[in-house]
């Protein structure tokens, strides 16, 4: 399907789908970025079209699932942020407290800088970017299970390091 085409097959309810994400917005550029996500959609579809029915009931459940989808991450982070914040008023951290926080995240990096290579890019992915198991297999060129014991091999190197400091201190 060229362009053109698709122009005159969904542009047509542009207006009615702008109007549908503004009401279940409450933002026109949420809505404005909604209506280009589901053109968007509907262009990565384009040679599937012919096999709907309404194109026109196609394009507005696309765009009702997006916003529904927009507003679910809204209301998540509004969530997060509001529990954080009723944390940080009703808890405020005392400077022993940021202090014992900055000591555990620099023993932390020291007890990481002092792996060997493999495991301390591994352990650097897995926990201080948060990046999932497959995600780190691609990037490096391993098996998924392999990473999962590097990184539990990692883990115990790090607990006797810091059981052999703390052990250091009692005597």
């Amino acid at each position: 399907m060229k362009s053109t085409e698709f122009k005159l097959l969904v542009m047509p309810y542009s207006s009615r789908l702008y109007r549908m994400a503004f009401r279940l917005m409450n933002s026109r550029e949420e809505a404005e970025d909604i209506v280009q996500e589901v053109y968007v959609k509907l262009w990565g579809m384009r040679n599937d079209l012919g096999n709907y029915n309404s194109i026109e009931a196609l394009c507005v459940r696309i765009t009702r699932n997006l916003c529904l989808d927009h507003l679910r991450r809204r209301k998540v982070n509004h969530d997060a942020m509001k529990a954080e914040q009723l944390k940080q008023e009703s808890y405020p951290e005392t400077p022993s407290e940021n202090l014992e926080k900055r000591e555990n995240a620099e023993l932390v990096h020291t007890l990481i800088a002092a792996l060997p290579e493999p495991q301390r890019s591994l352990v650097h992915l897995r926990h201080l970017e948060g990046k999932e198991y497959e995600e780190i297999a691609g990037m490096v060129n391993m098996n998924v299970n392999a990473i999962r014991v590097s990184i539990s091999r990692a883990r115990k190197q790090m607990r006797e390091m810091v059981e052999k400091q703390y052990s250091s201190w009692r005597v």
